[in-house]
């Protein structure tokens, strides 16, 4: 939540919505104390003082030490753990969070819900936990599907279609899209942009299943990342930036999200030419 209020201080204007992910290391993490202590509360306070802000909450809908466990989720084993984070969701004044549940599932270095191998296994278990978080009392989640850029060789999943829930527990499509092409740390960064585009599963895949759904279209994580390691990212790169402000334009993105937290990639402090951009494209008019 700090770093929302830093990030207002950066670009002059209120951030109108504010993101946040419950841990996974353990279902003790869904414990309503300590997530309200921690992250709902607080959250809930910023909210106050932004009229009409929203928040998005990204739920795990399994934990560390059950991945792949679609089945057991399926047939209500975590049931009482998803129940206790709707409630505290629900209890805290966060009754209408957008739930951002099991992010990037066609990405297996983000959590152990993967689709990539059992893409029906993910969908049967979105739907189970939609479920049981609709039924909490006081409940008026909207739930988002986000994916990452891309499909991983020699896995089963191949398209968005694959692990998609339906349309009767999707209110938003989301895409991740950080300013990287793996193994091409040479690439240009115009080539670079239309791979992110063009790909499997790229953005422009991403946006025409978003409008064959009739979903509305978000961006919950989006960056520039640092040069330098497998991931091959564009370093400081301002025109990722204004490409991206582009997209939001004509991709019809409901919200944006820019990450500014150095989770490998960097942070806007370390580029100084897409900072620039940043500022210039999302910040306070300077005026003239």
């Amino acid at each position: 939540m700090s770093a929302a209020v830093d990030h207002e201080r950066l670009l002059g204007v209120p951030v109108e919505v504010g993101t946040d992910y419950l841990p996974h290391g353990s279902w003790a993490a869904f414990d309503p104390a300590v997530m309200c202590a921690e992250q709902l509360d607080p959250w809930r306070r910023w909210r106050d003082e932004r009229p009409g802000s929203m928040f998005a909450y990204g739920i795990p809908p399994l934990v560390d030490g059950c991945a792949g466990a679609f089945e057991r989720g399926v047939r209500g084993e975590f049931d009482a753990a998803y129940a206790r984070a709707a409630r505290a969701l629900v209890e805290s004044g966060h009754g209408d969070a957008i739930v951002r549940l099991g992010w990037e599932p066609n990405n297996r270095a983000i959590g152990p819900w993967q689709a990539t191998d059992d893409p029906a296994g993910y969908a049967a278990l979105f739907r189970q936990v939609v479920g049981v978080f609709r039924a909490a009392p006081g409940a008026a989640f909207t739930f988002e599907l986000s994916s990452a850029l891309g499909v991983q060789p020699g896995r089963r999943l191949r398209c968005f279609a694959d692990y998609y829930p339906g349309d009767e527990y999707v209110d938003r499509l989301g895409m991740n899209a950080y300013d990287l092409k793996w193994g091409d740390p040479h690439v240009s960064a115009a080539d670079r942009w239309a791979w992110i585009r063009t790909q499997e599963m790229g953005l422009d895949a991403h946006v025409a299943f978003t409008r064959s759904r009739g979903k509305r279209n978000v961006c919950s994580e989006w960056g520039l990342y640092r040069r330098g390691d497998a991931f091959a990212g564009g370093g400081d790169d301002a025109d990722f930036i204004d490409r991206m402000a582009e997209y939001f334009a004509w991709g019809d993105v409901d919200y944006q999200a820019y990450f500014d937290h150095d989770w490998g990639g960097g942070t806007l402090a370390e580029f100084p030419e897409g900072r620039a951009a940043y500022i210039r494209r999302f910040g306070a008019p300077t005026g003239g």
